[in-house]
């Protein structure tokens, strides 16, 4: 049964699925990322400030 689920795997990679589920999985990470990301960019533009988490 595992080998089934490699192969699939694998036929999905490398078959050219990936190219169109890549923007899907793009902007999923970037939603469930985004208030870390703005956490980061808050942080970068004001360093010095002292922040309680």
């Amino acid at each position: 049964m595992s080998n089934e689920l490699l192969q699939g795997m694998i036929d999905i990679v490398f078959k050219g699925n990936l190219l169109y589920l890549s923007p899907i999985l793009f902007i999923l990470m970037v939603v469930l990322f985004s208030e870390r990301i703005i956490s980061l960019i808050s942080h970068a533009i004001t360093p010095n400030e002292r922040r309680r988490y």
